[in-house]
């Protein structure tokens, strides 16, 4: 298999099938038997396809008979991934991505259609000195120029205005940094520097939060001897700031009651310096596992385990001095990540705040008097958080806002206890917290 076959295998089964892009991609390269530079050929090939989707289906209009007749999954899907290589990867010669985008073709058996992709690609190559994108601020514009669908850049100039909105479009078409969390219990910043820059990589240290590192030309980090040896883990700087939000103390006890991976529960543990408690619960038994491995290799000893519905009676979980809510959401924040998400239904997610809102209340009955409950979101929705923590505000009065003194600076005014992470503010991806308090009794 070659790097274009396995893009575009993985091209078309996210045509056919819903399903998180990188699960997705690394089970068609398990098996594509490519070597580092073919695997990184086809990650882009597949990726770039994915984000500029609507951007590619626009120069593609341009340089078909009829734009308006339907074609097949696998022709669109080829059509996309060589538009990709021709009009955004300069190293790659016109000629080699239209030729190698049909032979992947026909080595999937698609032979019938070659002809068809092989006249629209080399049209492409004919007009690409003369296309242009769209200009002005209509949502058609932007939603085609950068590839984002129009119903939610509506949804984001609604909730923020067409400056913030304008941004966070700019912001997703970064490439995400790789931030990863030094683990403080066996190592310090500077020493796993010096370890990683014996393997090549380059490790930029943060001032804060505190144990927040930048990761650079270190390939998959999941291959370093340095994090098998759990001296490290992989998460955005937003998710480590939203851990640095809950401020526990060395001996507080704390629930993550939607944990899965774990990522969280990691950052929570080693702020507590091994000394106070993490529960961390999840819904699914296979996730709760993800968490336990997680654990086992940073040689967190105090992260207590157990599966069980945030929206339901956890008996498992004991009344503590901290919870974090990081209910299930829309990812709207994690778009660079996951492309995918962008083109989701926003109909689909109608149900999604009433989740929320029964997990945030469940999850507030676990707060000891005087303790901090801490609601956080990976997304960009006001609807799944501002309203969402002006609602627990009205159905709870048990608790009152407490007001967020740290963190990125702020893209716009909101109130004083929730505080909206965006790309443009630092971090990679978007996140969302809104911190409360219970009252004393």
């Amino acid at each position: 298999m070659t790097a274009r076959t396995a893009a575009l295998t993985a091209l078309i089964q996210m045509e056919e099938r819903e399903g998180y892009s990188n699960i997705l991609l690394d089970a068609v390269l398990r098996t594509a038997g490519l070597s580092s530079r073919d695997r990184a050929l086809a990650s882009a090939i597949f990726y770039g396809a994915l984000e500029r989707r609507l951007t590619l289906d626009y120069f593609i209009a341009q340089c078909l008979r009829d734009p308006g007749k339907r074609m097949g999954r696998a022709a669109r899907a080829a059509l996309r991934g060589g538009a990709y290589q021709i009009l955004y990867m300069d190293r790659i010669p016109d000629p080699a991505a239209v030729n190698e985008t049909v032979a992947a073709l026909k080595a999937l058996g698609k032979g019938k259609l070659s002809g068809f992709v092989n006249g629209v690609l080399r049209g492409l190559v004919r007009k690409k000195k003369d296309l242009r994108l769209p200009e002005g601020d209509s949502l058609r514009a932007l939603s085609i120029r950068y590839s984002v669908p129009e119903e939610l850049i509506r949804l984001w100039r609604q909730g923020y205005g067409k400056a913030v909105t304008q941004e966070i479009l700019e912001g997703f078409l970064d490439k995400p940094k790789l931030y990863i969390r030094v683990n403080l219990k066996k190592t310090t910043g500077p020493a796993l520097r010096e370890s990683l820059a014996r393997d090549g990589a380059v490790l930029e240290l943060l001032e804060s939060p505190v144990g927040a590192a930048v990761l650079k030309d270190c390939g998959n980090p999941s291959i370093l001897p340095q994090f098998q040896d759990g001296l490290f883990h992989v998460q955005d700087l937003g998710a480590q700031w939203v851990c640095a939000l809950l401020e526990p103390g060395p001996t507080d006890t704390v629930w993550d009651c939607c944990a899965a991976p774990g990522g969280k529960s990691f950052t929570l543990a080693q702020q507590l310096e091994g000394v106070g408690k993490v529960y961390a619960t999840d819904l699914h038994p296979a996730r709760v596992e993800l968490i336990e491995d997680g654990a086992r290799r940073l040689a967190l000893h105090n992260i207590e385990t157990s599966v069980g519905d945030a929206a339901g009676e956890m008996k498992t979980v004991p009344l503590v001095d901290r919870v974090l809510c990081d209910a299930p959401c829309s990812g709207f924040g994690v778009i660079r990540r996951k492309p995918e998400i962008r083109y989701k239904n926003l109909k689909e997610l109608q149900n999604l705040p009433d989740l929320q809102a029964a997990i945030l209340s469940k999850a507030s009955e676990k707060v000891k008097a005087g303790g901090i409950l801490l609601y956080a979101t990976c997304t960009l929705n006001p609807a799944e958080n501002r309203e969402i923590a002006e609602r627990f505000l009205k159905e709870n009065n048990g608790f009152e806002p407490m007001n967020i003194e740290i963190g990125p600076t702020r893209s716009f005014d909101e109130p004083a206890h929730m505080l909206t992470i965006t790309p443009m503010t630092g971090a990679s991806d978007g996140f969302f917290a809104a911190r409360f308090r219970r009252k004393q009794e």
